[in-house]
């Protein structure tokens, strides 16, 4: 029982000086923040005033003047008037516009030279330590910026008014030569002050240059409290117990954190311990006394009772008992939640897994919609052309007219075409280094114009609004690139910039060359893009038209521009209207352009082919591009039938789709070779690029097609065929 007193008593006396020194330091940290923020933002107005009149002052033509030309004499005059009610004796003065007197100003040239004033009307002219500080300072003069503040030493003093805050202000002219700087020195503030309690006092002071600058310490405690600053590491504040020959101290120290004070410069505060001590001391003994009271209290109440002390004894000890218990069934708990969370984490990572899958299968549905929205683009001229010719007999009259709209129909299934065989991006990456054909940009932008003009001139007349898209080709470009992709880019943008005008307006594509690119712009009178739809409207995916859009549209157009090595830039405003500038490498500074390929005429020899495709349309046009050559044909939509012919005719080529319903193209043509190894076989397929990539080549079959396919590639394959036969 004694000892338990007697361990409270000593955990009392603990406790109670811990807390004293916890409310203790935190006092002293809330006074010594207080003080620095204080004298900060004295500091802070002071340069802050200092600099707003230095500004002024460079900018005054009369010392632009003066400098240009080193007239010293006439600058440090034009600058005494400048300086009124600033330059005083150094004293602090609330009263004056800037609450600070300034103790000098002096001017450097360009090179950063000190031109010294011959009157001491620009202060301190007689100060040698002042004119060594100033020659340093005018050497750094070109790293620094417009405005800086720095410290400077006037005397080899100890105390803070040696010090000087100096505010350097470069000067320049009004076409933003440097000509010069303006430095303008300042005293620093009072730093001593009163301790938490009133009573002790507070020594405070600066650290600079690996100085101590600080007032009422002798030289034996400004030495060792010198030495313990300059042991600190480049900590920005803290503090530490320095023991003095005045008595035991409390030493803050804070960064100052300037533009160009040299680091490191701290601001010093010395708080006296000694009452402190004192007061400590004290009250440790009122505990030990009070703890001894308790003590012997103690003892006489356990003589007379120690048997009913002795039963809350065991109590606890019963306590501790079940204590042991309760942990380990809390240890037990603890296991059981711990599978619990693994089955937990387990169910995690499998709903995890269908969550990728499901983001994979949405980005497949996204895709699907871009390549949609591309394919709608390519039909719009296709149906609305077809339209036109059926529907309108005079223009069939026309045949110049006629050839035309076939002329731009066949150009969009084309495009249509390339639309399928770009799908390889999404499954192989494009080469950086792919050859390209020569392609004139003045035509793909007048095949733009007429391919978009039934929508923007039928269905817009249908709306009853009128829109009007005009080409202006100012030179007629050529560069290296894919004829359907460009003219797929333009398409795009004219139907964006028709979309963009629901009340009808101008759509203007105009060409022109600057430096060694192609340049294409697009313009338009609709309703513009707000800054922040500016910078988003080429991502994937994102959207104005709602429910009506993709969000694909421009990410294509990027893409494609980004393909031919080119840029894309955006100029738009609210209410005004939208510039798309595309800028492509003109065809003379791109390697190995491609020529492009002339028609090749019908072939002289007559060939007995065998078409086999389950579709009636795609037998219907081969056997026409075929017969239109002179050549004999003979049909089948199944594999069993083509085979079936093979066997009782003889023919000299077989061309044959490769996915047919009972037996594919692969094991057609495999049966053909069989049967007459020298036959040659093309196979026709929609699936040509993915063959390709999956670089699986049918082995009987001797050339793969992609479809659609136009007569001139056919007549060369089957040219190429016959020639090697």
């Amino acid at each position: 029982m004694m000892g338990v007193v007697f361990a409270v008593t000593a955990a009392c006396v603990y406790l109670a000086e811990k807390s004293r020194q916890r409310n203790q330091q935190r006092v002293l940290d809330a006074q010594f923040q207080a003080q620095t923020a204080s004298f900060l933002a004295v500091e802070e107005a002071h340069s802050d005033a200092i600099k707003e009149k230095c500004r002024a002052i460079s900018h005054s033509v009369r010392i632009r003047a003066a400098l240009e030309e080193r007239e010293v004499e006439d600058l440090y005059q034009n600058a005494i008037s400048e300086f009124q009610n600033v330059l005083g004796s150094g004293v602090p003065n609330l009263n004056t516009t800037f609450g600070i007197r300034a103790s000098f100003f002096r001017f450097f040239d360009a090179q950063g030279v000190l031109l010294a004033p011959e009157h001491e009307s620009a202060g301190l002219v007689d100060h040698e330590s002042l004119d060594e500080s100033l020659v340093a300072m005018g050497k750094m003069l070109g790293d620094i910026g417009d405005q800086s503040v720095f410290l400077i030493a006037l005397a080899r003093s100890n105390q803070p008014r040696a010090l000087r805050e100096v505010v350097l202000t470069r000067i320049r002219d009004s076409n933003g030569r440097n000509l010069g700087a303006l430095a303008v020195a300042f005293p620093i503030s009072d730093l001593q002050g009163k301790g938490a309690d009133g009573r002790d006092k507070i020594s405070s002071g600066i650290w600079f240059n690996r100085r101590l600058y600080i007032d009422e310490l002798d030289d034996l405690d400004r030495h060792i409290v010198a030495e313990r600053i300059a042991a600190i590491p480049n900590h920005k504040a803290g503090h530490l117990f320095v023991e003095l020959k005045r008595g035991p101290n409390l030493l803050y120290y804070e960064a100052l954190d300037s533009e160009a004070k040299p680091a490191p410069t701290y601001q010093v505060c010395l708080y006296p311990l000694a009452t402190s001590i004192r007061e400590n001391r004290t009250l440790r003994w009122k505990i030990i006394g009070f703890g001894l009271g308790v003590l012997f209290c103690g003892f006489v109440v356990s003589f007379f009772f120690t048997e009913e002390l002795a039963k809350p004894v065991d109590k606890i000890v019963a306590g501790s008992v079940e204590n042991l218990t309760r942990r380990k069934q809390a240890e037990e708990d603890l296991r059981e939640t711990n599978r619990e969370l693994e089955k937990a984490l387990t169910e995690l990572k499998a709903t995890q897994a269908q969550v990728i899958q499901q983001e994979r299968l949405s980005a497949v549905g996204q895709m699907a919609s871009g390549i949609a929205h591309d394919f709608n683009n390519t039909l719009v001229p296709i149906l609305g052309f077809t339209d036109l010719l059926l529907t309108n007999d005079k223009l069939l009259d026309n045949k110049t007219e006629a050839r035309r709209c076939l002329e731009m129909m066949r150009t969009a299934a084309k495009d249509a075409a390339s639309v399928v065989s770009r799908l390889r991006e999404f499954y192989r990456p494009t080469s950086s280094d792919e050859a390209f054909p020569i392609v004139d940009m003045a035509k793909v932008v007048r095949q733009a114009v007429s391919l978009t003009e039934p929508k923007w001139r039928s269905q817009s007349q249908a709306k009853g609004i009128q829109v009007e898209v005009t080409a202006d080709i100012k030179a007629a470009p050529f560069v290296a690139g894919e004829e359907s992709a460009l003219r797929e880019i333009l398409t795009n943008l004219i139907f964006n910039a028709v979309d963009a005008m629901p009340n009808g307006g101008r759509v203007l594509l105009e060409t022109s060359m600057e430096m060694n690119n192609a340049v294409v712009r697009v313009r338009d009178t609709g309703t513009g893009m707000s800054e922040s739809i500016r910078q988003r409207c080429l991502e994937p995916f994102f959207s104005t038209k709602g429910e009506l859009g993709t969000g694909l549209g421009l990410s294509m157009v990027h893409g494609i521009v980004e393909r031919h090595r080119g840029k894309l830039e955006i100029e738009s405003t609210l209410g005004q209207g939208t510039t798309f500038t595309i800028k492509l490498p003109l065809a003379e500074n791109i390697s190995t352009p491609v020529q492009e390929q002339t028609p090749l005429p019908a072939s002289k020899s007559i060939l007995n082919v065998l078409i086999v495709d389950d579709e009636p349309p795609v037998l219907e046009v081969l056997s026409r591009y075929l017969r239109t050559d002179g050549h004999a044909v003979a049909t089948a939509e199944s594999g069993r039938e083509a085979l079936a012919k093979f066997r009782h005719n003889l023919f000299d080529l077989v061309v044959l789709d490769r996915a047919m319903p009972d037996m594919s193209g692969d094991q057609t043509a495999q049966l053909i070779k069989e049967s007459k190894q020298d036959t040659p076989v093309i196979m026709l397929t929609g699936f040509g690029n993915l063959v390709e990539v999956a670089g699986g080549h049918p082995e009987n079959v001797d050339v793969v097609l992609s479809k659609p396919v136009t007569l001139d590639a056919l007549r060369r394959t089957i040219g190429k065929l016959v020639h090697v036969a």
